[in-house]
């Protein structure tokens, strides 16, 4: 039987993304705190008809026709591919959905610095 401590070791390891120095992570937590993080279809599809994001994240499972709505709306907004499925993504924001919307310049520029566009999807 494994000890306690073990075990919840073991479960960070699952829920954490494959981001091998947790800036990803990290600074969408900060971006979520700050409330400049979208969270949700429906919110992130809004913004951008308003013209308020300047990024929009997907999770790696998302479903082909939620992809192409989102990218419908988005228009020039740069759309990336989280290295995260909507289960991990849900253990950091506490809301399993597969789009995030970024309402912040310099969030969003630090993000897609780490996103680049050829990223391999996972």
């Amino acid at each position: 039987m494994l000890s306690w401590r073990l075990r919840c070791s073991r479960q960070r390891q699952v829920n954490r993304m494959t981001d091998p120095t947790g800036k990803l992570t990290g600074l969408l937590t900060i971006c979520r705190k700050a409330g400049k993080l979208l969270l949700g279809f429906d919110a992130v599809k809004e913004a951008a008809q308003q013209g308020q994001l300047f990024s929009i994240l997907l999770a790696s499972d998302v479903s082909p026709k939620t992809e192409k709505e989102i990218r419908f709306y988005a228009g020039a907004v740069p759309i990336r591919k989280l290295p995260a499925d909507m289960d991990t993504l849900k253990h950091w924001f506490r809301k399993r959905t597969a789009v995030y919307g970024i309402c912040e310049a310099g969030f969003s520029e630090k993000v897609l610095a780490l996103l680049p566009e050829n990223a391999p999807d996972l």
